[in-house]
Parts: C-alpha cells; sequence; structure tokens
C-alpha cells in the first residue's frame, strides 16, 4: 500500500502551529482576566474581542458572577440579592423560564446586552484566524 503524503506537514511547521496556539491561549487567558475588573474601558473592551472565543466570554461572565460583579463587562454593578431559584414562572403566559444565566446579571438590560456581544463574537480557534474576517463589534446601545 501507497502512503499519500498530501497532508504530511514538516515537523517545523507543527511546532509553529503548536506555538501560535500556546501564544493565543495565553493572550485570552490575560484578556479574560483583565475583563474581571470592575471598571472597563469600552474601547479596551471592544479592541480585544477579536482576541477570545465565545467559551473565553462564557468564563469572563462566569468569573465576574462568582466576584459579585455583573455578568456584563461594562457594567460597574455589584450583584445583590441573587435569587436562590432556578426557574421563573409566568402565570400570564403559562411558561416556566429557566433564569440559571439571567442571574448572572445587574439586570435585564445587562443580560441582553452581553448577549448581544457574545452572539458577535467568532467561535473558531484562535490560532486559525488569520485568514478570518474580523467583525466590527457593535454595543447593543449603538444600534438602538
Amino acid at each position: 500500500m501507497q502512503k499519500t503524503n498530501r497532508h504530511k506537514i514538516s515537523e517545523e511547521e507543527l511546532l509553529k502551529v503548536i506555538q501560535k496556539k500556546r501564544e493565543c491561549n495565553s493572550k485570552a487567558q490575560a484578556i479574560v482576566e483583565s475583563l474581571l475588573e470592575r471598571n472597563i474601558d469600552k474601547n479596551y473592551f471592544l479592541m480585544h474581542l477579536k482576541d477570545i472565543n465565545q467559551s473565553h466570554y462564557d468564563d469572563v461572565v462566569d468569573e465576574r458572577h462568582i466576584l459579585l460583579l455583573c455578568g456584563y463587562p461594562l457594567c460597574r454593578n455589584i450583584l445583590e440579592n441573587i435569587p436562590s431559584k432556578k426557574y421563573q414562572i409566568s402565570t400570564a403566559i403559562n411558561k416556566v423560564y429557566d433564569i440559571t444565566d439571567r442571574k448572572k446579571y445587574c439586570s435585564s438590560r445587562c443580560f441582553k446586552a452581553s448577549e448581544y456581544i457574545k452572539s458577535q463574537i467568532l467561535v473558531s480557534p484562535l490560532w486559525l484566524r488569520q485568514n478570518e474576517v474580523i467583525p466590527q463589534f457593535k454595543l447593543l446601545e449603538e444600534i438602538i
């Protein structure tokens, strides 16, 4: 049997890819940590979204919640009176809502703004983005 060499990459190329992956992940981790602060500059926030993926953004929201900060990085509010329940029942429309994610925010406005940002963030691996079109990130309040 004859082996095909079509997908063979050199050891040097493989090492470059591994190094690029490490650098990208390290940069993303630093950005995640910086977004745990209470006062985040809007321009800094928008400029660095290209260097994280949706999973990193979820980490930011979760970590801010643990720190009792609103999950939306541009909000400075401290979370108070966090409901202990997992579900909200609407008797008006007879529907049950899972509020697990909503509890991570100080308001519905921040929840919607955060979800809007997350929807714009790329899901592709960070180290494979050099040929992708990076979106111009917009805040929810900029389009309303």
